[in-house]
Protein backbone atom coordinates (compact mmCIF):
# COMPACT_ATOMS: atom_id res chain seq x y z
CA UNK A 1 0.00 0.00 0.00
CA UNK A 2 1.12 3.51 -0.68
CA UNK A 3 1.90 5.16 2.66
CA UNK A 4 1.57 8.76 1.63
CA UNK A 5 -1.11 11.39 1.89
CA UNK A 6 -4.24 10.71 -0.09
CA UNK A 7 -4.26 10.43 -3.79
CA UNK A 8 -6.32 13.20 -5.30
CA UNK A 9 -9.90 12.08 -5.68
CA UNK A 10 -11.05 12.11 -9.29
CA UNK A 11 -14.50 13.66 -9.18
CA UNK A 12 -16.54 13.56 -12.35
CA UNK A 13 -19.13 16.20 -13.12
CA UNK A 14 -22.39 15.35 -11.44
CA UNK A 15 -24.96 13.64 -13.63
CA UNK A 16 -28.30 15.32 -14.04
CA UNK A 17 -30.82 13.17 -12.24
CA UNK A 18 -34.53 13.27 -12.86
CA UNK A 19 -35.92 15.50 -10.15
CA UNK A 20 -39.32 14.27 -9.09
CA UNK A 21 -41.99 16.56 -7.77
CA UNK A 22 -44.92 15.28 -5.79
CA UNK A 23 -48.26 16.12 -7.37
CA UNK A 24 -50.37 17.99 -4.85
CA UNK A 25 -53.71 16.52 -3.89
CA UNK A 26 -56.40 17.84 -6.21
CA UNK A 27 -60.00 18.06 -4.96
CA UNK A 28 -62.45 16.35 -7.28
CA UNK A 29 -64.46 19.56 -7.49
CA UNK A 30 -63.90 23.26 -7.00
CA UNK A 31 -64.54 24.64 -3.54
CA UNK A 32 -68.11 25.60 -2.68
CA UNK A 33 -68.47 29.36 -3.15
CA UNK A 34 -72.02 29.63 -1.88
CA UNK A 35 -70.98 31.73 1.11
CA UNK A 36 -69.04 34.19 -1.03
CA UNK A 37 -69.79 36.33 -4.04
CA UNK A 38 -72.41 34.95 -6.40
CA UNK A 39 -70.90 32.49 -8.87
CA UNK A 40 -71.61 32.70 -12.62
CA UNK A 41 -74.39 30.59 -14.06
CA UNK A 42 -73.75 27.54 -16.21
CA UNK A 43 -75.14 27.83 -19.71
CA UNK A 44 -78.30 25.83 -20.30
CA UNK A 45 -76.83 24.13 -23.36
CA UNK A 46 -73.87 22.89 -21.31
CA UNK A 47 -75.51 22.16 -17.96
CA UNK A 48 -76.99 18.80 -18.89
CA UNK A 49 -73.54 17.51 -19.92
CA UNK A 50 -71.87 18.90 -16.82
CA UNK A 51 -74.44 17.15 -14.62
CA UNK A 52 -73.43 13.85 -16.22
CA UNK A 53 -69.76 14.80 -15.94
CA UNK A 54 -70.11 15.53 -12.21
CA UNK A 55 -72.01 12.28 -11.73
CA UNK A 56 -69.16 10.37 -13.37
CA UNK A 57 -66.59 12.07 -11.12
CA UNK A 58 -68.70 11.46 -8.00
CA UNK A 59 -69.07 7.75 -8.83
CA UNK A 60 -65.47 7.47 -10.08
CA UNK A 61 -66.72 6.42 -13.51
CA UNK A 62 -63.92 8.27 -15.24
CA UNK A 63 -64.78 7.04 -18.72
CA UNK A 64 -68.35 8.35 -18.41
CA UNK A 65 -67.11 11.63 -16.95
CA UNK A 66 -64.71 12.17 -19.84
CA UNK A 67 -67.36 11.35 -22.42
CA UNK A 68 -69.81 13.84 -20.87
CA UNK A 69 -67.15 16.56 -20.64
CA UNK A 70 -66.21 16.07 -24.27
CA UNK A 71 -69.85 16.69 -25.21
CA UNK A 72 -69.79 19.86 -23.12
CA UNK A 73 -66.64 20.98 -24.93
CA UNK A 74 -68.43 20.67 -28.26
CA UNK A 75 -71.07 23.24 -27.36
CA UNK A 76 -70.17 26.31 -29.47
CA UNK A 77 -71.78 28.91 -27.23
CA UNK A 78 -70.04 27.70 -24.05
CA UNK A 79 -68.88 30.55 -21.83
CA UNK A 80 -65.51 30.86 -20.11
CA UNK A 81 -67.14 29.68 -16.91
CA UNK A 82 -68.59 26.64 -18.70
CA UNK A 83 -65.13 25.87 -20.06
CA UNK A 84 -63.58 26.28 -16.63
CA UNK A 85 -65.92 23.71 -15.05
CA UNK A 86 -65.56 21.33 -18.01
CA UNK A 87 -61.77 21.41 -17.90
CA UNK A 88 -61.83 21.14 -14.10
CA UNK A 89 -63.80 17.89 -14.26
CA UNK A 90 -61.78 16.64 -17.22
CA UNK A 91 -58.52 17.19 -15.40
CA UNK A 92 -59.66 15.11 -12.43
CA UNK A 93 -61.07 12.37 -14.67
CA UNK A 94 -57.97 12.15 -16.86
CA UNK A 95 -55.66 12.16 -13.87
CA UNK A 96 -57.52 9.34 -12.14
CA UNK A 97 -57.77 7.32 -15.35
CA UNK A 98 -53.99 7.51 -15.75
CA UNK A 99 -53.70 9.98 -18.63
CA UNK A 100 -51.44 12.53 -16.98
CA UNK A 101 -50.63 14.32 -20.24
CA UNK A 102 -54.26 15.19 -20.92
CA UNK A 103 -54.81 15.93 -17.24
CA UNK A 104 -51.98 18.43 -17.39
CA UNK A 105 -53.45 20.11 -20.47
CA UNK A 106 -56.83 20.37 -18.75
CA UNK A 107 -55.41 21.94 -15.60
CA UNK A 108 -53.36 24.39 -17.67
CA UNK A 109 -56.62 25.46 -19.32
CA UNK A 110 -58.18 25.97 -15.89
CA UNK A 111 -55.24 28.02 -14.65
CA UNK A 112 -55.29 30.27 -17.72
CA UNK A 113 -59.06 30.68 -17.79
CA UNK A 114 -60.07 34.18 -16.62
CA UNK A 115 -63.32 32.76 -15.21
CA UNK A 116 -61.53 30.35 -12.86
CA UNK A 117 -62.04 31.34 -9.21
CA UNK A 118 -58.82 32.68 -7.73
CA UNK A 119 -58.66 30.09 -4.95
CA UNK A 120 -59.09 27.20 -7.35
CA UNK A 121 -56.59 28.61 -9.83
CA UNK A 122 -54.07 29.09 -7.04
CA UNK A 123 -54.47 25.53 -5.78
CA UNK A 124 -54.12 24.02 -9.26
CA UNK A 125 -51.15 25.97 -10.60
CA UNK A 126 -48.52 23.89 -8.80
CA UNK A 127 -50.03 20.55 -9.98
CA UNK A 128 -50.28 21.98 -13.51
CA UNK A 129 -46.59 22.91 -13.36
CA UNK A 130 -45.69 19.47 -12.03
CA UNK A 131 -47.55 17.74 -14.85
CA UNK A 132 -45.90 20.04 -17.38
CA UNK A 133 -42.55 19.04 -15.86
CA UNK A 134 -43.47 15.39 -16.34
CA UNK A 135 -44.27 16.16 -19.97
CA UNK A 136 -40.77 17.68 -20.32
CA UNK A 137 -42.14 21.08 -21.26
CA UNK A 138 -39.87 23.62 -19.50
CA UNK A 139 -41.24 26.65 -21.44
CA UNK A 140 -44.77 25.86 -20.23
CA UNK A 141 -43.56 25.35 -16.67
CA UNK A 142 -41.82 28.72 -16.81
CA UNK A 143 -44.92 30.39 -18.26
CA UNK A 144 -47.09 28.96 -15.47
CA UNK A 145 -44.45 29.82 -12.89
CA UNK A 146 -44.37 33.42 -14.00
CA UNK A 147 -48.16 33.49 -13.72
CA UNK A 148 -47.85 32.09 -10.20
CA UNK A 149 -45.33 34.78 -9.25
CA UNK A 150 -47.58 37.45 -10.75
CA UNK A 151 -50.45 36.21 -8.60
CA UNK A 152 -48.25 35.87 -5.51
CA UNK A 153 -48.61 32.08 -5.37
CA UNK A 154 -45.40 31.28 -3.57
CA UNK A 155 -45.46 27.74 -2.22
CA UNK A 156 -42.39 25.46 -2.40
CA UNK A 157 -43.93 23.29 -5.14
CA UNK A 158 -44.08 26.31 -7.45
CA UNK A 159 -40.46 27.27 -6.76
CA UNK A 160 -39.41 23.64 -7.16
CA UNK A 161 -40.91 23.15 -10.60
CA UNK A 162 -39.90 26.63 -11.78
CA UNK A 163 -36.29 26.22 -10.67
CA UNK A 164 -36.10 22.81 -12.39
CA UNK A 165 -37.48 24.26 -15.62
CA UNK A 166 -34.88 27.00 -15.61
CA UNK A 167 -32.19 24.40 -14.94
CA UNK A 168 -33.36 22.31 -17.90
CA UNK A 169 -33.36 25.48 -20.00
CA UNK A 170 -29.70 26.12 -19.03
CA UNK A 171 -30.66 29.34 -17.27
CA UNK A 172 -28.37 28.97 -14.27
CA UNK A 173 -28.99 32.32 -12.59
CA UNK A 174 -32.77 31.84 -12.53
CA UNK A 175 -32.44 28.18 -11.53
CA UNK A 176 -30.37 29.23 -8.53
CA UNK A 177 -32.57 32.22 -7.69
CA UNK A 178 -35.83 30.26 -7.65
CA UNK A 179 -34.34 27.23 -5.92
CA UNK A 180 -33.12 29.55 -3.18
CA UNK A 181 -36.55 31.18 -2.94
CA UNK A 182 -38.09 27.77 -2.35
CA UNK A 183 -35.49 26.86 0.24
CA UNK A 184 -35.99 30.18 2.02
CA UNK A 185 -39.78 29.79 1.97
CA UNK A 186 -39.60 26.33 3.55
CA UNK A 187 -36.98 27.41 6.07
CA UNK A 188 -39.14 30.35 7.13
CA UNK A 189 -41.83 27.83 8.08
CA UNK A 190 -39.28 25.70 9.94
CA UNK A 191 -39.85 22.97 7.36
CA UNK A 192 -37.26 20.87 5.56
CA UNK A 193 -36.93 22.26 2.01
CA UNK A 194 -37.81 19.91 -0.86
CA UNK A 195 -34.91 17.70 -1.85
CA UNK A 196 -35.23 18.72 -5.51
CA UNK A 197 -34.40 22.33 -4.69
CA UNK A 198 -31.11 21.29 -3.11
CA UNK A 199 -30.39 19.13 -6.17
CA UNK A 200 -30.94 22.07 -8.48
CA UNK A 201 -28.55 24.23 -6.49
CA UNK A 202 -25.87 21.54 -6.43
CA UNK A 203 -26.20 20.62 -10.10
CA UNK A 204 -26.29 24.23 -11.28
CA UNK A 205 -23.20 25.13 -9.28
CA UNK A 206 -21.55 21.99 -10.68
CA UNK A 207 -22.32 23.16 -14.23
CA UNK A 208 -20.78 26.54 -13.52
CA UNK A 209 -17.81 24.95 -11.69
CA UNK A 210 -18.60 26.92 -8.54
CA UNK A 211 -17.23 24.28 -6.20
CA UNK A 212 -17.53 26.34 -3.00
CA UNK A 213 -21.28 26.86 -3.38
CA UNK A 214 -21.75 23.34 -4.67
CA UNK A 215 -20.21 22.00 -1.46
CA UNK A 216 -22.53 24.25 0.58
CA UNK A 217 -25.52 22.76 -1.26
CA UNK A 218 -24.33 19.23 -0.50
CA UNK A 219 -23.89 20.20 3.14
CA UNK A 220 -27.60 21.09 3.26
CA UNK A 221 -28.58 17.88 1.46
CA UNK A 222 -26.44 15.76 3.78
CA UNK A 223 -27.79 17.53 6.87
CA UNK A 224 -31.46 17.38 5.91
CA UNK A 225 -31.72 14.09 3.99
CA UNK A 226 -28.55 12.09 4.69
CA UNK A 227 -28.55 10.16 1.43
CA UNK A 228 -25.48 8.02 0.81
CA UNK A 229 -24.56 9.74 -2.45
CA UNK A 230 -24.94 13.22 -0.97
CA UNK A 231 -22.58 12.40 1.87
CA UNK A 232 -20.28 10.79 -0.68
CA UNK A 233 -20.03 13.91 -2.82
CA UNK A 234 -19.70 16.16 0.21
CA UNK A 235 -16.87 14.11 1.66
CA UNK A 236 -15.13 13.63 -1.68
CA UNK A 237 -15.29 17.32 -2.51
CA UNK A 238 -14.18 18.25 1.00
CA UNK A 239 -11.22 15.91 0.66
CA UNK A 240 -10.43 17.36 -2.74
CA UNK A 241 -10.40 20.88 -1.33
CA UNK A 242 -8.87 20.10 2.07
CA UNK A 243 -7.06 23.30 3.09
CA UNK A 244 -3.28 23.25 2.86
CA UNK A 245 -1.21 23.47 5.98
CA UNK A 246 0.62 21.08 8.22
CA UNK A 247 0.98 17.77 6.34
CA UNK A 248 0.41 15.69 9.45
CA UNK A 249 -2.76 17.53 10.45
CA UNK A 250 -4.07 17.07 6.91
CA UNK A 251 -3.53 13.32 7.26
CA UNK A 252 -5.38 13.32 10.58
CA UNK A 253 -8.20 15.40 9.08
CA UNK A 254 -8.45 13.05 6.11
CA UNK A 255 -8.58 10.03 8.39
CA UNK A 256 -11.30 11.67 10.51
CA UNK A 257 -13.33 12.33 7.36
CA UNK A 258 -13.04 8.68 6.34
CA UNK A 259 -14.13 7.70 9.84
CA UNK A 260 -17.18 9.91 9.32
CA UNK A 261 -17.80 8.21 5.99
CA UNK A 262 -18.30 4.95 7.87
CA UNK A 263 -20.66 6.52 10.41
CA UNK A 264 -22.93 8.19 7.81
CA UNK A 265 -22.87 5.11 5.55
CA UNK A 266 -21.76 7.22 2.58
CA UNK A 267 -21.19 5.56 -0.75
CA UNK A 268 -17.61 4.40 -1.35
CA UNK A 269 -15.54 3.75 -4.44
CA UNK A 270 -12.80 1.13 -4.38
CA UNK A 271 -10.09 3.77 -4.23
CA UNK A 272 -11.73 5.33 -1.16
CA UNK A 273 -11.05 2.22 0.92
CA UNK A 274 -7.39 2.22 -0.17
CA UNK A 275 -6.99 5.95 0.49
CA UNK A 276 -8.61 5.56 3.90
CA UNK A 277 -6.17 2.78 4.74
CA UNK A 278 -3.30 5.01 3.58
CA UNK A 279 -4.44 7.77 5.92
CA UNK A 280 -4.78 5.39 8.86
CA UNK A 281 -1.45 3.74 8.08
CA UNK A 282 0.26 7.14 8.05
CA UNK A 283 -0.46 7.57 11.78
CA UNK A 284 -0.06 3.86 12.59
CA UNK A 285 -3.73 3.41 13.49
CA UNK A 286 -3.79 -0.30 12.73
CA UNK A 287 -7.35 -0.79 13.91
CA UNK A 288 -8.64 1.76 11.38
CA UNK A 289 -6.38 0.34 8.65
CA UNK A 290 -7.80 -3.12 9.21
CA UNK A 291 -11.39 -1.91 9.31
CA UNK A 292 -11.14 0.01 6.04
CA UNK A 293 -9.67 -2.96 4.18
CA UNK A 294 -12.21 -5.36 5.65
CA UNK A 295 -15.07 -3.05 4.66
CA UNK A 296 -13.72 -2.82 1.12
CA UNK A 297 -13.39 -6.59 0.85
CA UNK A 298 -16.91 -7.13 2.23
CA UNK A 299 -18.30 -4.64 -0.28
CA UNK A 300 -16.54 -6.41 -3.14
CA UNK A 301 -14.66 -3.19 -3.95
CA UNK A 302 -11.22 -4.56 -3.07
CA UNK A 303 -9.64 -7.79 -4.33
CA UNK A 304 -9.02 -9.81 -1.19
CA UNK A 305 -6.12 -11.73 -2.70
CA UNK A 306 -4.30 -8.53 -3.65
CA UNK A 307 -4.48 -6.98 -0.20
CA UNK A 308 -4.04 -10.20 1.76
CA UNK A 309 -0.32 -9.60 2.45
CA UNK A 310 -0.98 -6.05 3.61
CA UNK A 311 -3.89 -7.15 5.80
CA UNK A 312 -1.78 -9.89 7.31
CA UNK A 313 0.95 -7.38 8.20
CA UNK A 314 -1.64 -4.99 9.68
CA UNK A 315 -3.07 -7.78 11.83
CA UNK A 316 0.43 -8.62 13.01
CA UNK A 317 1.18 -4.99 13.83
CA UNK A 318 -2.14 -4.60 15.65
CA UNK A 319 -1.51 -7.73 17.68
CA UNK A 320 1.74 -6.23 18.94
CA UNK A 321 0.46 -2.68 19.26
CA UNK A 322 -2.78 -2.92 21.21
CA UNK A 323 -1.40 -4.68 24.30
CA UNK A 324 1.34 -2.09 24.82
CA UNK A 325 -0.92 0.97 24.63
CA UNK A 326 -1.24 1.31 28.45
CA UNK A 327 2.56 1.35 28.69
CA UNK A 328 2.86 3.92 25.93
CA UNK A 329 0.19 6.00 27.64
CA UNK A 330 2.16 6.04 30.89
CA UNK A 331 5.31 7.19 29.12
CA UNK A 332 3.63 9.96 27.08
CA UNK A 333 5.14 13.30 28.06
CA UNK A 334 3.17 15.78 25.92
CA UNK A 335 -0.24 16.22 24.32
CA UNK A 336 0.90 14.97 20.91
CA UNK A 337 2.22 11.69 22.29
CA UNK A 338 -0.94 11.25 24.37
CA UNK A 339 -3.32 11.95 21.51
CA UNK A 340 -1.47 9.36 19.41
CA UNK A 341 -2.50 6.81 22.02
CA UNK A 342 -6.08 8.08 21.87
CA UNK A 343 -6.12 7.71 18.07
CA UNK A 344 -4.94 4.12 18.41
CA UNK A 345 -7.62 3.34 21.01
CA UNK A 346 -10.24 4.82 18.67
CA UNK A 347 -9.08 2.56 15.84
CA UNK A 348 -9.56 -0.47 18.08
CA UNK A 349 -13.09 0.75 18.98
CA UNK A 350 -12.04 1.31 22.60
CA UNK A 351 -13.91 4.58 22.85
CA UNK A 352 -13.88 5.01 26.62
CA UNK A 353 -10.10 4.66 26.59
CA UNK A 354 -9.88 7.05 23.63
CA UNK A 355 -11.91 9.68 25.52
CA UNK A 356 -9.85 9.25 28.67
CA UNK A 357 -6.47 9.58 26.95
CA UNK A 358 -7.58 12.36 24.61
CA UNK A 359 -8.78 14.34 27.64
CA UNK A 360 -5.33 13.90 29.17
CA UNK A 361 -3.89 15.39 25.96
CA UNK A 362 -6.24 18.37 26.28
CA UNK A 363 -5.19 18.86 29.91
CA UNK A 364 -1.52 18.79 28.93
CA UNK A 365 -2.07 21.55 26.37
CA UNK A 366 0.07 22.22 23.34
CA UNK A 367 -0.01 21.18 19.70
CA UNK A 368 -2.17 18.09 20.15
CA UNK A 369 -5.19 19.75 21.76
CA UNK A 370 -7.30 20.28 18.62
CA UNK A 371 -6.74 16.73 17.43
CA UNK A 372 -7.54 15.47 20.92
CA UNK A 373 -10.85 17.36 21.11
CA UNK A 374 -11.92 15.94 17.78
CA UNK A 375 -10.94 12.46 18.96
CA UNK A 376 -13.07 12.95 22.08
CA UNK A 377 -16.09 14.09 20.04
CA UNK A 378 -15.81 11.18 17.60
CA UNK A 379 -15.51 8.71 20.47
CA UNK A 380 -18.54 10.26 22.19
CA UNK A 381 -20.56 9.89 18.99
CA UNK A 382 -19.52 6.27 18.58
CA UNK A 383 -20.48 5.72 22.23
CA UNK A 384 -23.92 7.26 21.69
CA UNK A 385 -23.25 10.50 23.56
CA UNK A 386 -24.11 13.02 20.83
CA UNK A 387 -25.00 15.77 23.32
CA UNK A 388 -21.53 15.45 24.81
CA UNK A 389 -19.97 15.54 21.34
CA UNK A 390 -21.81 18.76 20.51
CA UNK A 391 -20.45 20.35 23.69
CA UNK A 392 -16.95 19.13 22.89
CA UNK A 393 -17.00 20.60 19.38
CA UNK A 394 -18.60 23.92 20.39
CA UNK A 395 -16.19 26.70 19.53
CA UNK A 396 -13.69 24.23 18.05
CA UNK A 397 -10.39 25.82 17.12
CA UNK A 398 -7.65 24.22 15.09
CA UNK A 399 -5.80 24.58 11.84
CA UNK A 400 -7.81 24.78 8.62
CA UNK A 401 -7.74 21.05 7.85
CA UNK A 402 -8.78 19.88 11.30
CA UNK A 403 -11.41 22.61 11.48
CA UNK A 404 -12.94 21.33 8.25
CA UNK A 405 -13.08 17.80 9.63
CA UNK A 406 -14.70 19.14 12.81
CA UNK A 407 -17.27 21.07 10.73
CA UNK A 408 -18.30 17.89 8.95
CA UNK A 409 -18.68 15.93 12.19
CA UNK A 410 -20.69 18.85 13.60
CA UNK A 411 -22.89 18.74 10.49
CA UNK A 412 -23.59 15.10 11.24
CA UNK A 413 -24.57 16.03 14.79
CA UNK A 414 -27.10 18.59 13.48
CA UNK A 415 -28.63 16.17 10.94
CA UNK A 416 -32.38 16.39 10.48
CA UNK A 417 -33.07 12.96 9.01
CA UNK A 418 -32.89 10.93 12.21
CA UNK A 419 -30.22 8.89 13.90
CA UNK A 420 -27.89 6.93 11.66
CA UNK A 421 -27.29 3.25 12.24
CA UNK A 422 -24.20 2.64 14.37
CA UNK A 423 -21.06 1.89 12.41
CA UNK A 424 -19.63 -1.63 12.72
CA UNK A 425 -16.88 -1.95 15.31
CA UNK A 426 -13.38 -2.74 14.14
CA UNK A 427 -12.41 -6.35 14.68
Amino acid sequence: MKKSFLRAAAIACLPYCAMGFALATIPAQAADKSDKAETPKVSKAVSKFLVDCKKGVDTKDWKAAIAACELAQAVPEATDYDKYLTQRFLGVAYLNSGDRVKAGAAFVSVVKNPAAPADDRDSLIAPAMSLASEANNPPLVIELGQLAVKNNITNPDVWNALAAAYYQSNDGPNAIAFAQKGIDAATAKNAVPPYGLYQILAFTYDKTKDRANEVKAFELMARDYGKADDWRYLLDFSMETLPPGNKFSREIAALDMYRLRVVVNAAWAGQNYLEAEDAAHAIRSWGDSRQFLQLGIAAGAINQAKVAPVLAQINSDAKKDEPILPTVEKSAKNSKDMVNVAEAYFGYARYADAIRTAQKAVDLGGVGVSEAKLAIAMSQIKSGDEAGAKATLAGFQGDAALSRAAQLWSLYLTRRYGAAAPAPAAK
